[in-house]
């Protein structure tokens, strides 16, 4: 990072002294272009003195000194052309330049986030079935001690595949991902995903309003993936008494699904980011949320996919709700 700002200040210097060079060139060139024409207006006055006899004359008034005045007219406007020009041109460089510096920086800084994030998030679980391996093997544990574990080892396990399901489905969206679209049952689908969830989260209080026969051709499998992740979000981000809020409503032709939550919110200048590849808020060292800036990416690229729109709005006493247009 300090590496960075160096490079940074020093192209500001660079471009501070390539203004500072135009803007003495166009100083130079004015110079040398009044000096040749003063030049020449005089010669030109000297040559009519000469053959005319005289010892005084108006050299404003003749023809030639009138043409001269145009041809200097005419450089000092292509200096001056030349220098906007340039100048602009140079600006406009800056600006894209700094652009892409920044965009590679952030770019890395996501990167940089995805990779201890994602090495976290392996560690974690490869430890704990590490762990209970490690018992099985060391101990003779009762029946009930064994059962228990292995519930922990499948779900460590279970948490694994999750893990790279999200990476495989953010691989394949990048690219150009077969979506199979069919007629499904949206109330069925959504209540089953909550139901399965529910059974995994006991901690969390679910507030359930799906409406009965909502059918739409959708790709089953992505829809799942969809309401999966925006759970799997609210989770994480609400309060230590997790309320989410599902809500599933046709409307005038158009399918509303909210997933709400209790938490801090998210800020305004937040809301456009999040949907990014890789974006977390915050800094990888000092977050305690787990999370591979992954499940909203996948969720927003699959909303598109299927012409809906995604919002996001506060929660009212609270908390963030997103909600899904299609």
């Amino acid at each position: 990072m300090k590496k960075n700002r160096s490079l940074r200040i020093l192209s500001f210097i660079v471009i501070l002294y390539m203004l500072m060079a135009l803007l003495w060139w166009a100083i130079l060139l004015h110079r040398k272009n009044n000096e040749v024409f003063i030049l020449k207006a005089d010669l030109l006055k000297e040559e009519y003195m000469n053959k005319a006899g005289i010892a005084q004359l108006d050299v404003t008034t003749l023809p030639e000194y009138k043409e001269l005045l145009k041809d200097y007219n005419r450089q000092m406007y292509m200096i001056l052309g030349e220098a906007a020009v340039f100048g602009i041109t140079l600006i406009l460089g800056i600006y894209f330049i700094n652009r892409a510096f920044a965009r590679e920086l952030t770019a890395a800084e996501k990167q940089k986030n995805f990779l201890l994030s994602i090495t976290h998030e392996l560690k974690s679980p490869l430890a704990s079935i590490n762990l209970i391996l490690s018992t099985f093997i060391k101990r003779n544990l009762p029946a009930e001690k064994v059962n228990e574990l292995s519930q922990d080892g499948l779900k460590e396990c279970v948490r694994l595949e999750d893990l790279f399901n999200k990476i495989l489905i953010a691989t394949r969206l990048d690219k150009a991902f077969p979506f199979n679209f069919e007629e499904t049952d949206l109330s069925n689908t959504v209540y089953q995903v909550v139901q399965s969830f529910k059974k995994s989260h006991a901690d969390v209080l679910l507030n359930i309003d799906i409406q009965d026969n909502i059918i739409k051709a959708v790709d089953r499998e992505s829809m799942v993936s969809v309401v999966k992740n925006l759970l799997e979000n609210a989770y994480k981000y609400s309060s230590a008494e997790k309320q989410i809020g599902v809500s599933l409503k046709q409307v005038d032709g158009k399918i509303y699904l909210v997933v709400a939550d209790n938490g801090v919110g998210i800020a305004k200048n937040e809301r456009v980011k999040i949907f990014e590849q890789f974006y977390r808020i915050g800094s990888e060292e000092t977050r305690e949320s787990k999370g591979t800036g992954l499940g909203l990416y996948i969720v927003n690229k699959i909303v598109k996919a299927h012409n809906g729109q995604i919002g996001i709005e506060s929660n009212t006493g609270g908390g963030t709700k997103f909600i899904i247009t299609l």
